[in-house]
């Protein structure tokens, strides 16, 4: 027996999802599916909300540029504050791309819901204007524009500009790179909602889904006394059982994505989180809706529902995934085909092996939904005995999934030799993630972190496996030639600091960090600093630990040593202002690398005779 129409909030949830048909991402078609299905919005992090209300509710308040990529929230900042500066919310849905609300201050706040959906006269007289009550402090009328960063400075610059405008357009581009406030003299401020901490965010978008009020409706269906797989997807999601485990590791997936430059809008996040939920192989375009539960339950496929495979979309159709966002970015994870001999040895033969029987059952029989299911156990025995030809490929196929299970669920206590992060890429982005909060809680950096990333460098710059972490070896071929090993040394930097000497991590504003490495103690020449990034960690450590430098990632291999021509030119200017008082010596002094049978390397000096 089927269920006639189920909850209506589950049908709407269902929109959110990658299905092709999705046009109510957007906030305007929502507001519109909202007033259909007759539900409470969600109600989603808007972070520079308070600030933009105390802005215009001042006695002197600024314009705003809200920028980001698509998906970022700009629309739903705008509606947000129109309403609440007393706006209609019916006017907003309907009417025009620009609006206005008029302040008992005395204060126009023109609203433009996304710059390039105008015609290119209007925003051009519109910018033209809004140029000029930017630049006058008595300006009555103030502005906030939402646009994609790309289309504000194409409109800014789409013609030939007054002298407010030009002024205009300068300060808006020096904001975007530089995140600094505007000059003086204008009355503006910029907010980009891509540089936004994601990572933050996406456990209040997990309560914000989880939470909601809809899931009441799910009380009163009539077939709720079986195995519902939407339901059980949410208590896995809100973390009922595991702690929260599962949406912690969720968050360090986006916050890694995120240090290596693939953000997660806010779109994406809800793309997520209703894949996340209702995702499964044999539903209509891949998402369940209540219709779905009783026939997937009278075949036995409710465990293709597995949140831990829908998280990388798993349920969507072969090659779809990957080009679709936010599915493509988790896939560079490669969970699911990464893993360890120990984890597999549990997957394939725990069942059979005494010594691996208690991993077995802590780690798949403690499931019986998405672990060690009737459907994984018959295809395990099928695969071990040979019975089936076509048992390996369902198997591995299965195994796939235990692997993306395993990395949402294995306790961190769990084989304490072996990491999480082994079922990855990204075999310490653990350790990346422990500098950022070390940075984030003002703690001590973990120890071994800069020694580990100071040898992989040093294995870089000379090409030779050297064990040195307390000195940084800057080392040249002498010549232009593209020889793999350097074996002269133009300078030695101390790693700790000594005489104007260090090596050293320091954090950014946005939550990252660099590398920096500094020479002198008069800033003469400047540090020389790199932004490191999960794969460039990952690069230098696993070079540190014995890979070769081009193995990994030749893009990595030439950003370090583009770094490390920033840090010869550096090393060149140190050397030409301590030597400017000296007479150059009729000599030619080389400084060789050698390397002693334990890999440690020292400089040997030669002088040559001109």
């Amino acid at each position: 027996m089927a269920v006639k129409s189920g909850n209506p909030w589950v049908r709407f949830l269902r929109s959110y999802g990658p299905i092709p048909t999705n046009d109510n991402m957007y906030d305007e078609s929502i507001r519109r599916a909202l007033r259909r299905y007759k539900i409470k919005p969600i109600e989603l992090p808007a972070q520079f909300l308070d600030e933009l209300l105390d802005n215009f509710l001042s006695p002197s308040p600024n314009s705003f540029f809200l920028t980001g990529t698509a998906g970022d929230g700009k629309t739903y900042h705008c509606r947000e504050v129109f309403v609440r500066l007393g706006g209609n919310e019916e006017e907003w849905n309907v009417g025009d791309q620009v609006q206005a609300v008029q302040l008992s201050t005395g204060v126009e706040v023109i609203f433009i819901k996304d710059l390039s959906e105008l015609q290119l006269d209007r925003s051009d007289a519109l910018l033209t204007e809004a140029a000029r009550d930017i630049s006058d402090t008595n300006a009555k009328r103030v502005y906030l524009i939402a646009a994609n960063h790309g289309q504000l400075l194409e409109k800014l610059k789409a013609k030939s500009p007054t002298a407010e405008r030009a002024r205009l357009s300068a300060a808006v581009e020096d904001m975007m790179v530089t995140e600094r406030p505007a000059g003086a003299g204008l009355r503006l401020q910029l907010r980009d909602l891509s540089r936004s901490p994601v990572a933050d965010l996406i456990g209040t978008v997990i309560t914000a889904v989880t939470e909601h009020e809809g899931w009441a409706g799910c009380a009163t269906c009539e077939h709720a006394s079986g195995p519902c797989p939407i339901q059980e997807n949410r208590k896995r999601l809100i973390g009922e059982q595991d702690g929260g485990l599962f949406k912690k590791r969720l968050a360090n997936l986006v916050e890694i994505s995120e240090h290596n430059g693939h953000h997660f809008p806010m779109r994406q996040l809800l793309v997520l989180i209703t894949n996340i939920l209702l995702g499964h192989p044999l539903a209509r375009e891949g998402l369940m809706t209540c219709t779905d539960v009783v026939p997937l339950r009278a075949k036995s496929d409710i465990d293709q529902a597995s949140v831990y495979r829908n998280t990388f979309g798993e349920n969507l159709r072969p090659g779809r995934a990957e080009r679709t966002e936010p599915f493509g970015k988790l896939s560079l994870f490669g969970i699911g085909s990464e893993t360890g001999n120990a984890i597999d040895n549990v997957l394939v033969y725990g069942a059979h092996d005494p010594e691996l029987a208690g991993h077995y059952d802590a780690l798949m029989k403690s499931d019986p939904i998405y672990g060690a299911t009737k459907a994984y156990t018959s295809a395990q025995a099928d695969y071990l005995e040979g019975r089936d030809p076509k048992a390996e490929d369902r198997f591995l196929r299965m195994l796939r999934s235990q692997r993306q299970r395993l990395f949402f669920t294995m306790p961190p206590t769990y084989l304490t030799q072996h990491s999480v992060w082994d079922l990855t890429v990204f075999k310490f982005a653990g350790e990346f993630l422990q500098i950022v909060n070390a940075f984030r809680t003002n703690k001590p950096l973990p120890r071994e972190s800069l020694p580990l990333m100071v040898r992989g460098l040093n294995r870089v710059f000379s090409g030779m496996l050297v064990q040195n972490n307390d000195e940084l070896i800057l080392a040249t071929s002498g010549s232009h030639s593209q020889t793999k090993t350097s074996p002269l040394v133009d300078a030695l930097v101390s790693v700790a600091r000594r005489g104007g000497e260090e090596v050293t991590l320091k954090a950014r504003e946005n939550g990252s960090f660099v590398l920096s490495v500094r020479l002198t103690k008069d800033g003469d020449p400047a540090p020389v600093a790199l932004v490191i990034t999960p794969t460039r960690f990952e690069f230098l450590c696993r070079v540190a630990e014995g890979a070769l430098p081009s193995s990994f990632s030749l893009e990595c291999h030439e950003d370090f040593l583009a770094f490390k021509a920033r840090l010869l030119g550096a090393a060149a200017r140190r050397r030409d202002i301590d030597l400017a008082d000296t007479p150059p010596s009729p000599d030619l002094e080389l400084n060789f690398l050698d390397l002693s049978p334990e890999g440690r390397a020292s400089q040997r000096r030669v002088s040559i005779q001109v």
